[in-house]
């Protein structure tokens, strides 16, 4: 009579196996790793710390571990878990270990965290109350439910946003602290209301038979945590598990972990299922993600957590020459309490790296467009082969103008053109509807932005008067008692706006500077305390982008340029003011459109980037 566990792990199905290729060779399996790759992907027993050192294979050696535990150690693919921290990471890291072993690799779980949460919650969730059609919301999802709670709760908006309480409550689930111990631990009135928040948000969620995203890993650690005999079936299913990036890890992601793989005696003194062999690979040197929860001392103290370590360094880079990474060691030693490793290559010492310090960040863009120009010409270089970093988003604007100027073709990754940015486009809207109130484009689109009170169908009433009466929109929102049926607060704050529009035009009437106008909108509209006032992170960039904006109105200011139209022999020929610094604008982002993906024989365009 064959017994089962109460957890059998699946068996490859016989098409499977008929289509898995010969089984690799030891030799095969460790080709080409040099002898710290050979040691980490070789390891039986104790848990594994791997200290990956940018650049060292840690890919590498991942995927030829997990090729190495199936064909060389025979562990069957159905009891290997390995964690990654992106579904793309997951795809490529399954792919490259099928290409090793063949199809029977495909039964082993190579996923994100959240994935493999879903996975287990889906057998199991029904011991928590829910049921197993569970529905998971997405941040939108998430924001419409708390703006739903809040209403509710007759939370003022303005003091207690949504996003913002959001935001709390998802720190609290990444320190898995549940509503009553955020309750419990409530040092002020406003933490009392977020945790009154989180209290109904998990009720309304509960109702809705819904998680969200960070319920997938605490509600997967308390379910493991209150149901012992839950937390043995998935350890004995899972006999080996690694982890990828684990410097990035938060709390929960930990405890998980934890729970999988620590020492067979809990801290109660009931006996669990012997621990899996644990690897983490990741180095702290490339810690990022501590605004998203992440804790650096889950790398820094793997030793303690698991004092029958054992560590290996990958201290061979393969992409950088020497000079390069000489020189970030120097830097990289100067931060506390980090894991000692020094990075080398055999790639030989390379160029010498230049520092150039420039007068200002106009100075270091023509300067860096130089540079590319002499790459270019005298050493072959492609530009699709040279990549601009700077630290945040605001800063590409500088790099755009120079480099448009001089006509070097560019890209920005990882986020919008400057002037294509919604704050940005949300001032220079302001700056034309004084420059022009007959743009009714720019004036329709700052009429309730920031949000005022003037909702659809009082812009609608005021656009229906101004066409039945055929006047300019702007003159419509002068006269806007006059429009069919509009509500008093409407009127109120219509008339607000055309008041503040008044005294802004008046400004530039006077000749007052660029700069000065652009500050005193986004000060007397409100634009620049709403963002001010949000916790929204994306907020924070949207401020410096609007500073970004108010210094490219200053160099205007203290060097005018007339407009690229201005005709030197007109007798309006003048001093520069608002409407030649919005053409310059115009046409600056307009010859920004330069195609993301060039042709295969184009020579390519310089890529502009934050570091993040």
């Amino acid at each position: 009579m064959t017994t089962h566990l109460p957890f059998d792990i699946p068996e490859p199905t016989p098409a499977t196996e008929r289509s898995a290729p010969a089984r690799p060779s030891r030799e095969a399996l460790l080709e080409g790793l040099n002898p710290p790759q050979r040691d980490a992907v070789t390891h039986e027993g104790t848990p594994l710390l791997v200290i990956a050192g940018a650049g060292s294979g840690k890919t590498r050696v991942l995927t030829r571990r997990i090729a190495w535990l199936i064909s060389a150690r025979g562990a069957h693919p159905g009891s290997i878990l390995a964690i990654t921290f992106t579904n793309k990471a997951a795809a490529e890291m399954r792919e490259r270990v099928e290409e090793l072993v063949g199809g029977r690799a495909r039964i082993m779980w190579v996923s994100t965290f959240h994935s493999a949460c879903v996975r287990i919650l889906r057998q199991e969730i029904d011991k928590l109350g829910f049921k197993s059609s569970f529905t998971i919301y997405d941040a939108a999802d998430s924001k419409r439910l708390m703006t739903l709670v809040c209403r509710d709760l007759d939370l003022d908006a303005k003091r207690f946003p949504p996003r913002a309480i959001l935001n709390w409550i998802s720190n609290a689930k990444n320190e898995l602290q549940d509503p009553e111990d955020v309750a419990r631990d409530a040092r002020n009135q406003q933490e009392e209301t977020y945790a009154a928040a989180y209290v109904e948000y998990q009720r309304r969620l509960r109702i809705a038979n819904a998680l969200d995203f960070d319920d997938l890993l605490t509600m997967t650690v308390h379910l493991l945590r209150a149901f012992p005999e839950v937390r043995e079936n998935w350890r004995r299913r899972f006999r080996h598990v690694l982890v990828d990036e684990y410097q990035d890890t938060n709390h929960a992601q930990y405890a998980l972990i934890h729970e999988l793989c620590a020492d067979p005696l809990e801290d109660d003194g009931q006996p669990r299922t012997p621990a899996a062999e644990l690897m983490v690979v990741g180095d702290a040197d490339q810690s990022i993600y501590a605004f998203r929860g992440a804790n650096i001392r889950n790398i820094l103290d793997f030793e303690t957590d698991f004092p029958n370590a054992s560590t290996i360094l990958l201290e061979q880079n393969y992409r950088s020459t020497q000079t390069i990474l000489t020189a970030a060691n120097a830097v990289i030693s100067r931060n506390e309490g980090r894991k000692p490793k020094n990075l080398w290559s055999d790639a030989g010492e390379g160029d010498k790296i230049v520092g150039y310090v420039g007068d200002d960040e106009r100075d270091e863009a023509r300067f860096i467009a130089e540079e590319i120009d002499r790459l270019t010409d005298q050493h072959g270089t492609r530009a699709g082969e040279v990549a601009v970093f700077y630290r945040t988003n605001a800063q590409s604007r500088v790099f755009e103008e120079v480099f448009i100027r001089v006509g070097m073709p560019y890209r920005v990754v990882g986020g919008v053109r400057f002037y294509e940015r919604r704050e940005v486009r949300d001032g220079l809207a302001y700056l034309r509807a004084l420059a022009n109130p007959a743009d009714e484009v720019s004036l329709r689109r700052i009429l309730n932005t920031p949000k005022r009170g003037i909702g659809e169908r009082a812009e609608a009433a005021v656009e229906s008067f101004a066409k039945r009466e055929s006047i300019p929109f702007w003159e419509a929102l002068q006269q806007a008692e006059q429009a069919p049926g509009i509500a008093t607060r409407s009127l109120s704050a219509i008339r607000q706006f055309v008041a503040m529009m008044q005294e802004l035009q008046s400004m530039v009437a006077a000749g007052e500077r660029v700069d000065v106008v652009l500050e005193s909108v986004l000060s007397r509209s409100g634009y620049l305390s709403e963002l001010e006032a949000s916790d929204d992170p994306q907020d924070e960039t949207r401020v410096e982008n609007l500073g970004e904006l108010v210094a490219v109105a200053r160099e205007f200011a203290d060097d005018p340029v007339v407009g690229p139209s201005a005709d030197p022999a007109s007798p309006e020929f003048g001093t520069p003011g608002l409407s030649d610094f919005l053409e310059r604008v115009a046409l600056v982002a307009d010859s920004d459109q330069i195609p993301d993906h060039p042709d295969v024989d184009d020579p390519g365009v310089v890529t502009l980037m934050t570091l993040h």
